[in-house]
């Protein structure tokens, strides 16, 4: 679980990807195990190597499934020009910005990966890529366009599964994703019980949006109107379709007078 109380003022954290640091050996009791343990991850990185989904280069450690290259080769920019939203969305009223790491190709690499994370039992692939999507909303809208630097408090707000959905698959991937935007950026991650579903909504693959806004109706409660004031939430999903989904949360939020609210997901269909 990432941390999820640190101060965004106190800075933006680390920006090495996760995997690429080495845990600390303040004494000999500890040094051991940990050498061991390394001994034992190398001897695995001979035996069955690990090699970049995107291009089939080696890996350096276990925990990625990308090389450096193919984030900046592999995938199409959803948003290049750093505009307020992805190909020219309409909004609703109260919301600052919808942004997306990279554009969903249905059957390509982007789909491959994000199965992985939901279906396949992969965590480390949802910090991975909340790592990356950290970085891009730092340079976008915080050290960029500058909309999310007036000096007000930031929330990262994964969007919640319904309990039993959560307990079939055994975490919630947007949190995952959450923590890994945290790693790279310092912003804090709201509590799981900040925002919860009690709806336990039907699939909406097949639905148009008039559709999916009924069947979501009612289906996220705010917990916790004082954590949301006045601060700006940024909504965080796998991936954004027709925007009913972080549109509803965002209608749950705005009664508690956040600073703004906006969306980032990985990817955008």
């Amino acid at each position: 679980m990432p941390a999820q109380h640190q101060d965004p003022e106190n800075g933006h954290g680390s920006q090495e990807l996760p995997g690429n640091t080495s845990p600390e050996t303040p004494n000999n009791k500890t040094a051991e195990p940990a050498g061991i343990r390394a001994l034992f991850e190398g001897l695995l990185q001979v035996a069955f190597p690990v090699n970049c989904i995107g291009c089939g280069t080696a890996l350096p450690v276990r925990t990625r499934i990308l090389c450096e290259r193919c984030p900046h080769e592999q995938f199409s920019d959803p948003n290049p020009a750093n505009e307020a939203t992805c190909e020219n969305l309409i909004l609703p009223d109260g919301i600052m910005f919808q942004d997306a790491l990279w554009k969903y190709d249905k059957g390509g690499l982007l789909n491959r990966i994000i199965h992985m994370l939901k279906y396949e039992g992969m965590q480390h692939v949802g910090e991975e890529l909340g790592f990356l999507a950290g970085r891009r909303l730092l340079e976008r809208h915080i050290e960029g366009s500058g909309r999310l630097a007036d000096g007000r408090p930031l929330l990262l707000l994964p969007v919640p599964l319904h309990p039993k959905r959560e307990q079939q698959r055994g975490y919630n991937q947007a949190r995952l994703i959450a923590g890994g935007m945290h790693a790279a950026s310092g912003i804090p991650v709201a509590d799981a019980q900040l925002l919860i579903r009690e709806k336990n909504t039907k699939t909406q693959t097949k639905f148009k949006l008039s559709q999916r806004m009924v069947n979501l109706k009612g289906a996220f409660v705010l917990n916790n109107y004082s954590a949301v004031e006045g601060r700006h939430i940024i909504i965080v999903d796998d991936v954004f379709t027709t925007g009913s989904t972080t549109f509803t949360v965002a209608q749950e939020l705005q009664k508690a007078q956040p600073a703004s609210v906006s969306v980032f997901t990985i990817g955008m269909a």
